[in-house]
């Protein structure tokens, strides 16, 4: 009878022991998987196709300044841009794409050049480029202009 109280001990420690080791085994499988998950999430996250976009955008040159800012507060063309031309009818308060005008002032974020809103938002809703620069741009890139006069 004491042998087989022993043997009986002894198998429910060898059970025991299995049941944690399969525990440990279960735990160490789950941790590992779940970190190599953070680790994927992180490098998805740190090199998404959203960071390149915007380094393609950032990384773009600089557009020419627009033809107003070309002569001096006089009105007269400055000494660097005497002898150039200019389009008859350019006014800084006129919007690029209708000549007229602009009404609700809106600037176009990856060219900095300022249009009225219907016009550069049906131009790049249709063409997904600046129309002066041609720069790729999109409908989110509009910043509404708030101005004293306003």
């Amino acid at each position: 009878m004491h042998c087989s109280c022993v043997c009986s001990v002894v198998q429910r420690a060898w059970w025991l022991m299995s049941q944690a080791a399969r525990g440990v085994a279960v735990s160490l499988s789950t941790s590992l998987s779940l970190g190599v998950f953070f680790l994927q999430f992180l490098e998805w996250w740190y090199s998404s196709d959203n960071q390149s976009a915007v380094k393609a955008l950032t990384s773009l040159p600089a557009p020419p300044p627009p033809l107003h800012l070309q002569r001096d507060h006089s009105g007269q063309d400055s000494p660097a841009n005497r002898g150039k031309e200019t389009r008859p009818g350019s006014d800084s308060r006129n919007c690029p794409l209708c000549q007229r005008l602009r009404t609700n002032a809106t600037v176009l974020a990856t060219s900095g050049f300022v249009f009225c809103y219907r016009c550069i938002y049906m131009y790049v809703k249709s063409n997904r480029r600046c129309p002066v620069t041609g720069y790729p741009t999109e409908p989110q890139h509009l910043i509404k202009i708030y101005s004293p006069e306003s």
